[in-house]
């Protein structure tokens, strides 16, 4: 879940969200706007815990 966006400095912003465990933790990306931040990183996420699943779905066959 992603919590906030927040401009740290030019193009770099800083996302805020809750991981799986539920545990705060963030992200740093290059984006124009807060919008394209969001997107960026939900991106990452995505692609972050779909491999970790998939590894994990693969230990268990």
């Amino acid at each position: 879940e992603i919590l906030i966006a927040t401009q740290v400095r030019g193009k770099w912003w800083r996302v805020d969200y809750v991981n799986k465990e539920g545990r705060m933790e963030f992200e740093t990306v290059e984006a124009l706007d807060a919008q394209e931040a969001i997107s960026i990183t939900g991106n990452i996420l995505y692609r972050r815990y779909r491999t970790s699943d998939k590894k994990s779905h693969n230990k268990n066959q």
